[in-house]
């Protein structure tokens, strides 16, 4: 690209980027496909998506309209200018509900759309399984459809109108009631009528997905819509920047039918008898997709549901209806199908079904090793009666060349996204993609069915359209490229070649595969993290991102950043893409990134070509805010946090710890300083001239107030509390401890259990480690405390300070070993069993527990020092619980076992989890555990992580990003009715909320110990 280029596209004031930070962002899609774009452009309205696509096509750049980049097959890149529609495009308006429309950007998000139009009682008919992420733009241009294809169809079937942009920037409105492009409507009509003998020849009735290509026999039917044309074009005609849409009513009620199967192809049989019944869907799903789901936190409910563990099959049909639910739900268990049925007709137990059967792709490519479930024939569709024999001719490809796969997918319309599972960097198994491929291909042609029935043709496909379509209708369709696209500006050779190009040149299903397949990446150090909970290697986790854009939600804790900003770079999927690219090549150095460098920056370039250092590499690795969003989220459990760490930890092992990491990884020692003289520090801390100086210096923003140190320690508060034998449980306190049908215990006590007083509660905040002291004592616990004790290692780990994190890990494991007397029946739920009160079950724990006020520093525990493959730190990560789950548990099995004040009115309570406590566990239990308080409903924010992330708000290049990111919190803190009582167990996360409102959160060990009477 020259600058005269660049320059050109910049005039336009649309946001245009041409840096190696955005190129290497938009070189890949969720396909297994890279092509290095020149840049990237972000129109925010339709005149600068004008300006901008008439500016690069005269510019002699070719164009690549993308929404979400979730396209499985490569629509959604291309060598020349990416235009990103979903970046700022996200505006619904004219919401008609007597018409049944509605007008979106082509950025909407189809959750987004449906989240606005629930309340009105309507849907956007075609659900597909990326619906978190997939834009309407890029569903209209791949005529995307989904589960409930059987009665909503495909997306062009809710298309009214379309506001599109040509490639000379004429901005037109096309659609039946639209008198715009006569010349090209009545072209494309004549050569449509003429070809209609070969489109009935070759697309013969029964297919219930779409074709590939034009929508040609759709426009037959109406050939005074031009949208049908444009509607599975996969932005080689025009780029779409709004439309308007049909809506559908909400069915009245829904319900579930599962049935289990032996084998996929029992399955496939029992799809054909099924279907008289009219179901909405029914949708597959098989053991190897099942099998992902298996020590995944997100889908264990599902799994609990489907009794997975107690009754495995091989195969399970999901056949939904609507409207007369019970008697079909009737019909449909009276037929004995399969080796059992379930019905569900419960909202939130259909929803984690649906769940699992939305996260299909992710868990699939999230398998552990090289060898993945690859989509390159996931797309065909057949008649649904076609399904056993097409799948046993699917089985006889796969048997000779030893492949196993997986069959999931859309059965009652005649589609499965079959993913042959191979090692794309392997040559062998690259032949045996080749010839599956092939193969498929005849299949499919044999049936008469579609290769591309939903996710489009793109580079995957474009080579087998002359087979499936034939010469003359492959002809029509480049005729009526010529008539909206003479220059072939857009999205060139997808579909059908482009004739251009020389043969070598042209897309193939075997070219243009991702850099890390051809080139397999090297690492330029030693990791030492072990990555144990999944792949057990630094580039395994890195290769599980797929690309899906699973972390382009705007919902759940991944990816809060992304939630804030909507950049790519900020996502998950950016992150491992730039930490990936950093790795192959550096930035600005050889291969396909150097090339696009233009002007005086690529002569002579002082970028370096440094893997562990670059402006790409700090943009991606230093807004990562170590959340642990990811691990449970990302269906391929792709672990952020970690790829940091050790990216960091390479990075200071060669060229030394800066001053500030070395500082922030050491608070325990800051708060140990602080407390010799708190008043005298505290004066520090809000003076004007020491935080400037701070700012100026160590990069502590000004801005953000910093935690107060304690005038009495916690751990000196308790010395005192023990020695004065306070915390021996008085009579009133053992009564209510303990019961023996009916009748008070005054010797009961529980035993012994262990507090970690954190940093922050020894030295900031020592009133929740007493309030802590109070519950437990109430709970006829004697508490200690581990002498000696150092910080868990959290601060040194975020900062990429492995080797501190480690050291301090291995002391406080020794510590913890040593003081294994203080625990002798300690556990709450040991405790309970032990006396026979709840059946025959036994604890076996020897030690006692250990109780985490902080869940920041609890996860350190229960999963990191296990990542630093610290000795015996599984033993104790065993004895490990947070304070609230610990109490949570007991009360659910005494409820007795605290006596709560009686308030005169009732009060809300408002709880935000934090992010790593969610990460490992459910939340639901805390605000189980803050009604058990008479009076009090709880509420479960719906949030992520509050950006303040331990150091990261308190950094000055980070705090305008921190209260970004804390906005969704405020919002919905804001909603709530004063009085509200807000819960937050992290100390970041009450900080948060402290600095930017006028409420002061508190721990739960505060409320509870409040309330106790």
């Amino acid at each position: 690209m020259t600058s005269a280029q660049e320059r050109k596209i910049r005039q336009t004031g649309c946001d245009a980027r041409f840096d190696n930070l955005t190129r290497q962002l938009y070189s890949t899609d969720a396909s297994i496909y890279q092509i290095h774009p020149v840049g990237a452009a972000f129109p925010k309205t339709a005149e600068q998506a004008s300006l901008v696509i008439h500016a690069t096509a005269d510019a002699g750049l070719s164009i690549t309209p993308r929404g979400a980049g979730t396209s499985l097959v490569g629509n959604a890149i291309g060598d020349g200018l990416i235009v990103d529609f979903s970046r700022y495009n996200r505006q619904i308006t004219d919401l008609d509900l007597e018409k049944h429309s509605v007008r979106v950007g082509a950025g909407v998000v189809l959750d987004q759309l449906n989240d606005f139009l629930k309340p009105h009682g309507f849907c956007f008919g075609p659900d597909v399984a990326t619906s978190s992420r997939a834009t309407l733009g890029g569903m209209i241009a791949n005529n995307s459809s989904g589960a409930r294809c059987p009665i909503y169809g495909t997306t062009a079937d809710h298309v009214i109108s379309l506001e599109i942009v040509l490639a000379d920037g004429r901005l037109e409105k096309i659609g039946a009631s639209h008198e715009s492009l006569v010349c090209e409507q009545a072209k494309i009509e004549k050569l449509v009528r003429a070809a209609s003998t070969e489109m009935v020849e070759r697309w013969p009735p029964g297919l219930i997905k779409r074709w590939p290509g034009y929508g040609i026999e759709r426009f037959l039917r109406v050939p005074n819509d031009l949208t049908h044309i444009l509607a599975g074009s996969e932005g080689t005609l025009a780029a779409i920047f709004s439309a308007e849409l049909k809506i559908s009513p909400l069915p009245h009620e829904k319900g579930l039918g599962l049935i289990f199967f032996a084998s996929v192809t029992e399955a496939m049989q029992a799809t054909v008898e099924l279907l008289d019944l009219k179901p909405a869907a029914i949708e597959h799903i098989d053991r190897p997709l099942l099998d992902q789901t298996k020590a995944q936190l997100q889908f264990q409910a599902a799994r609990d549901l489907l009794e997975l563990e107690s009754k495995p099959c091989e195969s399970i049909l999901i056949v939904e209806f609507y409207e007369d639910v019970a008697e079909r739900l009737s019909i449909l268990q009276s037929k004995k199908i399969g080796l059992r049925t379930k019905i569900l007709t419960d909202p939130a137990q259909m929803n984690m079904v649906w769940s699992v059967r939305k996260s299909g792709l992710s868990l699939l490519t999230g398998c552990i090793g090289p060898a993945k479930p690859v989509a390159f024939i996931e797309d065909a569709a057949v008649r649904p009666a076609q399904l056993p024999d097409y799948v046993r001719g699917l089985q006889s490809i796969m048997k000779p060349l030893e492949l196993t796969a997986s069959y999931y997918g859309h059965a009652a319309s005649g589609l499965l996204h079959v993913r042959p599972v191979l090692d794309m960097h392997s040559a062998a198994d690259l032949k045996k993609f080749r010839q599956v491929a092939d193969e498929t291909s005849e299949l499919v042609r044999q049936f008469k069915g579609s290769l591309s029935a939903e996710h489009g043709v793109g580079i995957a496909r474009t080579e087998y359209m002359r087979d499936q379509l034939g010469n003359q209708l492959l002809e029509v369709m480049r005729e009526i490229k010529r008539a909206f696209d003479p220059k072939n500006v857009f999205n060139p050779g997808k579909i059908f070649a482009d004739a251009s190009e020389p043969d070598g040149h042209q897309h193939r299903i075997d070219n243009h595969l991702r850099e890390n397949f051809t080139r397999p990446l090297e690492l330029p150090f030693q990791p030492v993290l072990a990555f144990a909970f999944k792949d057990r290697s630094f580039l395994g986790n890195l290769e599980q991102c797929n690309g899906c854009g699973g972390c382009l939600k705007q919902s759940g804790i991944m990816c809060p950043t992304f939630i804030a900003t909507h950049d790519e770079v900020m996502s998950t999927r950016g992150r491992a893409n730039i930490i990936r690219a950093a790795l192959e090549h550096g930035f600005g150095v050889r291969g396909h990134v150097r090339a696009f460098e233009s002007g005086p920056a690529a002569a002579g370039s002082p970028q370096s070509k440094d893997p562990l250092k670059s402006a790409e590499l700090d943009a991606a690795l230093s807004n990562c805010l170590s959340c642990k969003g990811c691990t449970p989220e990302c269906p391929s459990n792709v672990n952020l946090a970690l790829l940091k760490a050790e990216m960091l930890h390479a990075r200071w092992r060669r060229d030394g710890l800066p001053l500030r990491e070395r500082i922030l990884s050491n608070v325990d020692l800051l708060g140990k300083l602080g407390c010799l003289m708190p008043r005298l520090t505290n004066r520090l801390l809000g003076s004007k001239t020491a935080r400037v100086a701070m700012e100026k210096t160590i990069g502590i923003s000004a801005r953000r107030s910093l935690p107060h140190y304690a005038c009495e320690r916690f751990d000196k508060w308790f010395a005192k509390h023990a020695v004065a034998g306070i915390g021996d449980p008085g009579p009133s306190r053992k009564l209510t401890a303990h019961r023996t049908a009916g009748v008070p215990d005054p010797g009961y006590s529980r035993g012994k259990v262990i507090l970690w007083d954190d940093t922050f509660v020894r030295y900031h905040e020592p009133h929740i480690g007493m309030a802590a002291v109070k519950v437990l004592e109430a709970l006829g616990f004697e508490v200690a405390l581990v002498k000696n004790r150092r910080c868990c290692g959290r601060p040194a780990f975020s900062q990429g300070n492995l080797g501190a994190a480690a050291e301090l890990a291995k002391h406080n494991i020794s510590q913890l070993l040593v003081r294994r007397s203080l625990g002798e029946g300690g556990s709450t739920l040991n405790s309970v069993k032990e006396r026979g009160s709840h059946g025959a079950l036994r604890s076996q724990l020897s030690s006692a527990s250990i109780l985490f006020l902080e869940p920041s520093c609890w996860s350190m525990f229960v999963e990191d020092y296990r990542e630093l493959k610290i000795e015996n730190a599984e033993n104790i990560a065993g004895r490990c619980f947070l304070f609230e789950k610990f109490v949570a548990d007991l009360l659910a099995q005494e409820p007795e076992a605290l006596r709560f004040k009686h308030e005169s009115r009732s009060r809300g309570i408002l709880i935000h989890p934090h992010c790593h406590a969610k990460s490992i566990l459910n939340p639901a239990f805390m605000a189980t555990l803050a009604e058990r308080l008479p009076g009090r409903k709880a509420t479960m924010l719906d949030t992520a992580c509050c950006g303040m992330a331990g150091a990261f708000g308190a950094l000055a290049e980070k705090y305008d990003l921190s209260l970004q990111v804390a906005q969704r919190l405020l919002d919905q803190i804001e909603k709530q009715p004063q009085g509200t009582e807000v819960i937050a167990s992290g100390t970041s996360c009450r900080h948060q909320i402290t600095d930017l409102t006028n409420l002061r959160p508190k721990h739960m060990a505060e409320l509870l110990a409040e309330a106790l009477l």
